[in-house]
């Protein structure tokens, strides 16, 4: 009888989460294999039902649905770069993937599996008959999958970017790059361009608010940022505020707070700033944004 029958599911505490994350983190062992072991996982878009489920939730949302000839940029596709595929199938004519470093699933067959998934659901998939890499099926797709994070953005042609998304990844951004980073997605898009970013504010250890029981000096050090477990911190009206300062004007397009009984992790258990914030600073678990750049 194995320990999930025995004791039911067991669950890990974020206590023990972290330092297993610290060392595992850092032994000689290839992203792909942990991702297999489902030890550390840039979300879900290696499953292409997902990948074109966030994809056409973010185009339709937009306001994409039957708009041709645009251009994407995904940040942080982590998992796959099915985006391509579901971007072409939807009129878009080129997309770019912006991540930190390179997590992309290298199987070739992900698009075989998500194209005939497109097929059933009587959607026209691009030809990808001799395109027998993922580079090649890149090429194809008029992809490019950039992996310098902040720098591949910088790289970027001014203007150049009608429809930009991220599922759970800004949160990522790291808190001392966040505001260049808003700047830099700002320069790249175009006048009339619009962004949808899906924030989670949860802490990715337990879904509570345990990250911020760190000072900002350990919390933001390279060791913990490099750790597998890192979210910024910035609480949803701060970050709505920064993405203000970049030049966006923000709608909020959804909101989910706590649960009616406060937050999930006691405030006195808190490091400062976040001991001492009104709870409703810290009440929004999740949201999801729509920007798009101010008139002059």
């Amino acid at each position: 009888m194995g320990l999930k029958a025995k004791f039911g599911v067991m669950t890990i505490p974020w206590f023990v989460k972290i330092p297993a994350k610290i060392v595992l983190s850092r032994l000689p062992i290839r992203y792909d294999a942990w991702r297999a072991l489902n030890v550390f996982r840039a979300g879900s878009m290696d499953d292409p039902e997902t990948a074109f489920a966030v994809y056409e939730m973010h185009r339709n949302a937009a306001g994409f649905g039957s708009r041709m000839g645009y251009t994407v940029l995904e940040l942080g596709p982590g998992d796959s770069a099915l985006t391509a595929l579901f971007a072409s199938a939807a009129g878009a004519r080129g997309t770019i993937l912006v991540d930190q470093c390179k997590l992309a699933s290298g199987r070739r067959e992900l698009f075989d599996i998500a194209a005939a998934m497109l097929a059933r659901n009587g959607i026209a998939c691009p030809d990808l008959v001799g395109a027998d890499s993922i580079e090649k099926v890149l090429t194809r797709l008029n992809c490019r999958y950039m992996t310098g994070g902040i720098d591949s953005l910088r790289a970027l042609p001014d203007g150049t970017i009608d429809f930009v998304f991220s599922n759970a990844v800004i949160e990522h951004v790291r808190k001392g790059q966040f505001l260049e980073t808003a700047r830099e997605l700002h320069r790249v898009m175009a006048a009339d361009g619009v962004a949808s970013h899906w924030i989670d504010y949860r802490d990715h250890l337990d879904m509570k608010l345990n990250n911020l029981r760190f000072s900002e000096t350990v919390w933001e050090s390279n060791f913990m940022v490099n750790s597998g477990f890192y979210t910024n911190r910035i609480p949803a009206a701060e970050l709505c505020s920064l993405f203000q300062e970049a030049g966006f004007s923000v709608d909020i397009h959804e909101c989910a707070l706590w649960p009616a009984g406060g937050l999930p992790t006691p405030q006195w258990a808190m490091s400062e700033p976040f001991a001492s914030m009104a709870p409703e600073a810290l009440m929004v678990m999740s949201n999801w944004l729509l920007l798009r750049k101010r008139s002059a």
